[in-house]
């Protein structure tokens, strides 16, 4: 009886590993939702993330100064726990012309920052999704990557503002991200 048990449970763990899929983060970009493997941790085994992590800061036209803060964080399972990743998550401060703080996410959790999602097919690009204020529909994907890639102290972030109806926004109101307009980061 105890055999039974033991070899039972040592079938149970082999036919778990073999669903327990590592996939890289290389891979993932490539497929088109219908080629995507069966996984349960998406790893960045290349190191493509480590290139944006730390602090990057730019001026848009209007004057006002972005700083952002990259991190890498592994093994991240997000809202649901179910799939995990290897991504980017992203903080920013937004000041206007004279200094004064327009927005700030530093103290937001992983969970409600700039949250990162794939590499689009070539991996020039890393897609991120960003919301700040979601009834004036300021949220959409940013997209990040390296004008030059042997220059990887400069890099250009590209916001799309997503296609929302804004509902309850005060007259005026101006998104943080200035939608369809790249900015050139510097690394500090």
């Amino acid at each position: 009886m105890k055999n039974k048990i033991v070899y039972t449970l040592f079938l149970l763990g082999i036919i778990m590993s073999c669903k327990a899929q590592i996939v890289s983060l290389d891979v993932m970009s490539q497929c088109n939702g219908t080629n995507c493997p069966d996984y349960t941790y998406v790893k960045d085994t290349n190191n493509r993330l480590n290139k944006f992590v730390g602090t990057w800061k730019g001026t848009y036209t209007d004057g006002r100064t972005y700083e952002f803060h990259f991190v890498k964080k592994e093994n991240d399972g997000g809202w649901f726990n179910e799939k995990f990743w290897d991504k980017l998550i992203g903080r920013v401060i937004v000041k206007s012309a004279n200094g004064n703080i327009i927005y700030s996410s530093l103290a937001e959790s992983d969970l409600n920052s700039i949250g990162g999602l794939e590499f689009v097919k070539n991996l020039t690009e890393y897609q991120m999704y960003y919301a700040a204020n979601a009834n004036c529909n300021d949220k959409g994907y940013i997209y990040i990557s390296f004008p030059d890639p042997n220059n990887l102290n400069q890099m250009k972030l590209y916001f799309m503002q997503d296609l929302d109806i804004a509902s309850k926004c005060p007259t005026g109101y101006q998104t943080i991200m200035q939608d369809a307009k790249d900015i050139i980061l510097t690394k500090h």
